[in-house]
């Protein structure tokens, strides 16, 4: 029998511990892929590559966008569980990450098969409604959905979505009547909402502020944490008294989880840095987005959780289905 001495053991144990630490050392030594889980030219899409350039400008490797939207977000998704834990597959994940588990079945745990990377924007949402409706406040809104049960309606541009929950919770916390229509998408609703057959729209910033300013909708609210320099009279959800009833929509780049801590700080560095710059801040807020204060990765995780209970207890007190 082969008797392996104290050396010999300590130097192989130790061997092993070097081995993550020259990889990460060596990190990233070849291409990244950076999987988006909906369409080109989405607002998904366009915040990925806001930070895939300059990221890849820092990283010195390049860094290959792969839209792969499918199953409402879960193809992308499920790929980074198969992916090696190597951080060289990516994912912009959104706020759909911790809600869509609700609504159907998925091939991975959306907590444990996935490290977070970075929380680089969240999305900017205006609360908007036809001029027909004789309201110009969300208290008004509110009041008006209880005196008028089944007048009131909303356009709903996916099950899940976070339009579609920011209008869901804002009913269930206030207890008002307002019915969801639903459409694929927000552009197939917007002609109902703008000749009056839509009452309200919970719409992305730019989208909202160009109909606003033309006249053709009026803005209640803000989903934001301050106001719109666009539209400086219109106060946040906090500011009306609706703090509690804001969906904070979020993109964070995921890796899978294993990927080593040195490698996960590497690319949370380069994130950050790619999120000072100008450009990057400037393509960001084109897409109706905001840059949020830096949070580390373990701060994510527990946005994550909080989340992901959050909105499952939504989806299940809503009935919330998912869409067929």
């Amino acid at each position: 029998m082969v008797q392996l001495t104290r050396r010999v053991v300590l130097g192989a144990a130790g061997a092993f511990a070097i081995a993550p630490l020259a990889e990460a050392q060596a990190f990233p030594s070849k291409p990244s892929r950076f999987l988006v889980p909906y369409p080109v030219g989405g607002i998904v899409d366009i915040v990925t590559r806001s930070l895939a350039d300059p990221m890849q400008a820092d990283l010195g490797q390049p860094v290959v966008v792969e839209p792969k939207p499918g199953g409402n977000s879960t193809l992308a998704t499920a790929m980074i569980p198969q992916a090696p834990a190597d951080g060289y597959t990516w994912l912009m994940a959104t706020i759909s990450h911790v809600v869509v588990p609700h609504l159907q079945t998925v091939p991975y745990d959306a907590l444990a098969d996935f490290q977070p990377v970075a929380l680089v924007a969240v999305a900017t949402s205006v609360a908007t409604v036809n001029p027909s409706l004789p309201v110009k406040t969300l208290k008004e809104l509110v009041e008006y959905g209880k005196a008028n049960p089944g007048k009131l309606n909303y356009l709903n541009p996916g099950n899940g979505s976070s339009i579609h929950l920011s209008a869901e919770l804002l009913k269930n916390q206030y207890k008002f009547d307002m019915i969801s229509v639903p459409y694929r998408g927000i552009p197939p609703g917007m002609t109902d909402l703008l000749e009056g057959r839509l009452q309200v729209g919970l719409l992305p910033g730019p989208l909202a502020i160009q109909h606003v300013q033309s006249g053709k909708l009026r803005a209640l609210a803000v989903l934001a944490d301050k106001r719109l320099t666009t539209l400086p009279d219109v106060p946040t959800f906090a500011e009306a008294g609706f703090g509690d009833a804001q969906v904070m929509s979020w993109y964070v780049i995921s890796v899978r989880s294993g990927t080593p801590a040195a490698i996960v700080e590497r690319l949370h560095g380069s994130a950050m840095k790619a999120l000072q710059s100008a450009e990057t801040r400037d393509r960001l807020g084109k897409a109706g987005c905001e840059v949020p204060p830096p949070r580390s990765p373990a701060d994510i995780m527990a946005m994550w959780k909080a989340d992901y209970a959050r909105y499952g207890k939504l989806v299940k007190d809503a009935g919330i289905k998912g869409d067929s």
